[in-house]
C-alpha cells in the first residue's frame, strides 16, 4: 500500500518522495523579494495633509490661467462700473452713437439716438434789389446749410453748433468797376470782425429729427458794422454739432464764409487770369500801378488762405479757379 504524505511549505511550495513505501517531505525556503524604494511622490501620497495642498495648488493654477486669458484685467479691476450700464468710451473719443457720413443703424443700443452728418453747403449772398441809406444795393447774408440724418429709433435734438475759427482774413476792394432747397429753420450768427485764431463760437439751435428722419437747417452769417460796405471779411470755420445732451461733438465739416459776399473776378478785389491776359490792364486808372499791386497782394492772401481743404460757395470756387499771382 502506498502512503503519501503532503506537507505545506511556507509560500505555498509542495514536495513528495516515494521510496520503499515510506513517504517523506522536504521544504525549500521561499525566495526573498528585494525591498522597494519609497519615492517622494509616494511619501506625499501618504501625507495626511495632501488633499489641502492639492486644493491650494489647483486654485492657484486656475487663478493664474484666468488672469492670463484676460489681458486687461488690471483695467477691469480698477474701473468702477458705469451706473447707466453703457460701455466705457475712451477719453476724448466721439460718442459711439454719433458717426460721420454713415447711414447704418447704431449697433450700441436699439433705443439710442444715432445722429449722422450728411452734407455741408455754402450759399452765396444774393442782391435783394433794395437800396440802403447810401443808395447801394443790399445783399442777403451768406448761409451755411447742414443736412443730418437720425439713424436711431428715438427722436434726436441738436442743441448747439460749435464753430472754431481756423483762420480769418480781410481784403479791401482795390478799385471798383461797377458791380434754393427747403430749409426747416435758419439761425443768425454774428461773427466778430477780427477773431483770434482757434477761437470758439457757439450758436444755440433747436433742431429735432424723428426716428429715421432727415433734416436740413442753416446758419446765416453777418458781422458788426464793417469799415465800409466793400470790405470783405473771410472766415474758415470748422463746425461740430452737439445733440441729445451728450458732451461729444459730431464733426460737420469745414467751410469758408465771406461777409458780405465772396470776391468775384472783375470786382477789383484780386488779380485774375483775365487781368493777366490784358496787354495794358486798368489803363484808364490814374493810380494804375498801386491798383495792380493791391490786387496781387490780395491774390497772394487768398491763395494762402484757400490752401486748406474747405467747402466753398459756387462764386468762391469759381474765383479760386481764376486766381492768379
Amino acid at each position: 500500500m502506498w502512503v503519501v504524505a503532503v506537507s505545506a511549505v511556507e509560500g505555498g511550495a509542495e514536495s513528495s518522495s516515494e521510496e520503499g513505501g515510506v513517504g517523506t517531505t522536504t521544504s525549500k525556503p521561499a525566495p526573498t523579494e528585494p525591498a522597494r524604494k519609497v519615492g517622494f511622490l509616494q511619501r506625499l501620497e501618504q501625507h495626511p495633509r495632501l488633499s489641502v495642498l492639492v486644493a491650494l495648488a489647483t486654485f492657484a493654477a486656475l487663478f493664474v490661467g484666468v488672469l492670463a486669458a484676460v489681458p486687461d484685467w488690471r483695467e477691469m479691476l480698477s474701473e468702477a462700473p458705469d451706473p447707466t450700464g453703457a460701455p466705457p468710451t475712451a477719453e476724448g473719443s466721439a460718442d459711439p452713437s454719433l458717426s460721420v457720413g454713415s447711414t447704418e443703424p447704431s449697433a450700441s443700443s436699439p433705443d439710442t439716438p444715432g445722429l449722422a452728418f450728411i452734407d455741408l453747403v455754402v450759399r452765396d449772398p444774393e442782391r435783394t434789389g433794395d437800396e440802403n441809406s447810401q443808395g447801394e444795393e443790399e445783399w442777403t447774408q451768406p448761409i451755411v446749410e447742414f443736412t443730418v440724418h437720425n439713424r436711431g429709433v428715438r427722436r434726436s435734438v441738436i442743441t448747439r453748433v460749435i464753430m472754431t475759427v481756423e483762420e480769418s482774413v480781410v481784403i479791401e476792394q482795390c478799385g471798383s468797376q461797377g458791380f434754393p432747397i427747403a430749409v426747416s429753420a435758419t439761425y443768425d450768427v454774428l461773427l466778430p470782425l477780427f477773431p483770434s485764431r482757434r477761437s470758439v463760437l457757439e450758436a444755440p439751435v433747436s433742431q429735432q429729427q424723428g426716428a429715421d428722419e432727415a433734416d436740413r437747417f442753416a446758419l446765416r452769417f453777418s458781422t458788426p458794422e464793417r469799415k465800409n460796405d466793400v470790405t470783405i471779411h473771410i472766415y474758415r470755420l470748422r463746425f461740430e454739432l452737439v445733440a441729445d445732451g451728450t458732451k461729444s461733438r459730431l464733426p460737420a465739416g469745414t467751410a469758408v464764409v465771406a461777409v458780405p459776399h465772396a470776391p468775384a473776378t472783375g470786382d477789383g478785389y484780386f488779380w485774375s487770369d483775365e487781368d493777366d491776359g490784358k496787354s495794358y490792364p486798368f489803363a484808364d486808372f490814374p493810380n494804375r500801378l498801386s491798383l495792380i499791386d493791391c490786387m496781387k497782394r490780395n491774390s497772394a492772401t487768398l491763395d494762402r488762405f484757400l490752401l486748406e481743404e474747405a467747402e466753398l460757395s459756387p462764386k468762391f470756387a469759381e474765383s479760386k479757379e481764376h486766381l492768379h499771382l
